[in-house]
């Protein structure tokens, strides 16, 4: 790193400083430009507010760390830390004997400890692009192809390829490797036990139920998915919700998409018996058309045991694939979307020798390049 860039990841702790600040662009994930505010710098000059986001900073051990709520202003030669906005967020500063430690919301880890220079400011540095040492070093392309199914046993994928269920996969050996999201990520209990009758076409029988709510709303505010599976099909569909009220308007509008795009009608639903799914509103929409209500005993979800286990199966593997790459919990809902998108794309014992992306669609799913 050259004396100019880590100038430009320095950050100065400033308690007069109302909100973090830096006048780099390049910092910034995520930035929703605003010009309709300004901020009175030290010298007392009022500066134009180019917008406020997200930036991304790694530390020593090259984990990636999210800064919110960082206001760009164009101009701004230094990088400023509020120590307020530190406080306002749960962090504990102290200042004694010539240095600064940040601790964590739970006054547990030390996040920070910086040292006074001469001239009696706190530099911190926070280097925005992870250092990489370039090496010669042979990739286990089965391995690879494990984390790029959202760690997919070996199982699946060497079922994938033998059945020629997907277009693009290589084939797959043995991997010795031990992966570390998968041991965090998997932990369960004993499944459900199966049901015996099942549909005979698309949208026959249509499974849903509700996740949530999450410790850490999503960065869309969302704290609930709905998912919905097809019983003949095992094709999955996922949505987001803030309330579980949202449940009606969300079934009214899965109807419609699978109703035309499948050419079917839906004609049971299965669901437990959640408020959400036995409202008046909900009940009468179904009477009206012709849909089928089978609700599980309260306290019996093995009653309602696909979705169940299909719920379990999204949350172990989004958070493997989470952990394994050190994600924040913000990011829950990204992982779960994309879970659902590579599970679509995998084998299910339920159907022989397709995935339910060709029981649905009736065509191969391609998994090269895009699915990486």
């Amino acid at each position: 790193m050259n004396a100019h860039q880590e100038s430009q990841e320095t950050w100065y702790l400033d308690s007069g400083c109302s909100n973090h600040m830096t006048g780099n662009r390049d910092f910034f994930v995520d930035l929703h430009q605003d010009s309709s505010s300004q901020v009175k710098l030290g010298n007392g000059k009022l500066q134009q507010i180019g917008g406020e986001g997200v930036i991304a900073v790694y530390t020593k051990g090259g984990m990636k760390r999210l800064i919110h709520d960082v206001l760009y202003v164009p101009g701004l030669t230094q990088n400023l830390l509020s120590v307020g906005q530190l406080l306002q967020n749960g962090y504990t500063v102290i200042f004694e004997k010539g240095e600064c430690k940040i601790f964590d919301k739970d006054k547990k880890a030390l996040v920070a400890n910086i040292k006074m220079t001469p001239n009696k400011v706190f530099p911190l540095n926070m280097p925005t692009k992870q250092n990489i040492a370039l090496k010669s070093e042979k990739v286990d392309e089965s391995y690879l192809w494990h984390l790029r199914y959202g760690h997919l046993n070996l199982k699946g994928l060497h079922l994938l390829k033998e059945k020629n269920m997907v277009l693009g996969l290589p084939s797959i050996n043995k991997v010795d490797k031990i992966c570390e999201g998968c041991v965090y990520g998997k932990l369960h209990r004993l499944p459900f036990p199966k049901t015996s009758w099942r549909a005979k076409a698309p949208l026959e029988l249509i499974h849903a139920d509700i996740c949530g709510p999450t410790r850490t709303p999503s960065f869309n505010q969302k704290r609930y998915f709905l998912l919905f599976v097809d019983d003949y099909t095992r094709m999955m569909w996922i949505y987001f919700l803030e309330q579980k009220s949202e449940a009606f308007s969300i079934f009214i509008q899965f109807k419609a998409y699978v109703e035309k795009q499948s050419g079917h009608q839906i004609k049971i639903l299965r669901t437990d018996r959640g408020g959400e799914f036995t409202s008046h509103s909900f009940n009468n929409y179904c009477k009206e058309n012709g849909i089928k209500r089978q609700l599980t005993v309260r306290h019996t979800p093995q009653q309602n045991g696909v979705a169940e286990r299909k719920n379990r199966t999204i949350v172990e593997m989004a958070r493997s694939m989470m952990k394994g790459k050190g994600l924040p919990n913000q990011f829950w809902a990204e992982a779960v979307n994309t879970t659902v998108f590579i599970l679509n794309r995998s084998p299910t014992k339920a159907v022989q020798n397709k995935t339910p992306y060709e029981a649905w669609h009736g065509q191969k799913p391609q998994v090269y390049e895009p699915a990486k």
